[in-house]
């Protein structure tokens, strides 16, 4: 169609047309992202500040809370596991806190760890065999001390360290969390050899059921904080992922405590971890 038309009874008309569409130089890009991270880095100052200001009541809720919901007890054993396949079977090792020791389900079959092992061998054809190392309440900084020694120096060529949520209850700062996360990494690697290593996502605690307000907002604000620490992680040792939450749990996949993940959200979680790997160990 032409920019213009004449009007039988009337003069011409003319239609100006369509201005070109407007490109965003890469410059530009650059200066948009550098500003999204510059708000997203004073959001995450802002609630951590706001944390320590708010820290009575959250240790008041945090109290009441402990006591009201109730205490479940960890998967039942074995904490290791085969998958058959065919040939050199991918070996899985996990440490963590109650998420990882299967707190939520009732056998070690149903944690993230056992489906991260069975996605793999799905996906590659090859066996898999898993083992997991947590203990409920663990911090990254403790699990140096108390399941690091005890795990036997067989290779592995995949490591899950989960860690986050006692971390943010416990207020461990950002910094001190990104360093315990690498001192982990780094310890791991030495028992179990130069393995690839995927680091799970800091739980959102703004959408736990059993939180009630506003603690889960004040522990949101510091799990959002060390999720952005253990990003950085990622990008100062080789082979190694941070998975992040894509949005916050529902809470169908709660258990009934409303703290712990069941073992639906542990199937999602693991076929998530397994696609994080998956690239580092097909």
């Amino acid at each position: 169609m032409q920019p213009w038309r004449r009007d039988c009874l009337g003069p011409v008309h003319f239609r100006a047309p369509p201005a070109p569409p407007i490109i965003p130089s890469a410059a530009s890009d650059r200066r948009a992202e550098c500003f999204r991270s510059e708000t997203s880095r004073a959001g995450l100052a802002i609630g951590l500040a706001a944390s320590f200001v708010l820290l009575p009541l959250a240790w008041a809720q945090g109290s009441a809370t402990r006591r009201r919901v109730p205490r479940l007890p960890s998967a039942s054993p074995p904490h290791r596991g085969e998958v058959p396949g065919l040939g050199t079977p991918i070996r899985v090792l996990a440490i963590g806190e109650s998420s990882i020791s299967g707190v939520g389900v009732s056998c070690s079959a149903q944690t993230m760890t056992a489906v991260t092992a069975r996605t793999l061998a799905r996906r590659t054809g090859r066996a898999a065999s898993w083992r997991v190392h947590g203990f409920s309440g663990a911090t990254a900084r403790q699990a140096m001390k108390q399941l690091m020694p005890r795990i036997a120096r067989e290779p592995a060529d995949l490591v899950i360290i989960a860690f986050g949520v006692n971390d943010a209850t416990s207020y461990r700062s950002p910094g001190a969390f990104a360093d315990d996360l690498v001192a982990l990494v780094t310890a791991a690697r030495q028992r179990v050899g130069n393995a690839a290593v995927v680091i799970a996502g800091v739980a959102p605690l703004t959408s736990f059921p059993a939180l009630p307000w506003p603690l889960r907002t004040i522990l949101g604000w510091r799990t959002a904080a060390l999720q952005a620490a253990a990003d950085r992680v990622a990008a100062t040792l080789p082979k190694v992922a941070v998975e992040r939450f894509a949005g916050p749990p529902g809470p169908e996949l709660f258990a009934q405590d409303g703290f712990h993940p069941n073992p639906r959200a542990h199937a999602l979680w693991g076929e998530k971890i397994a696609a994080l790997a998956l690239p580092f160990v097909a």
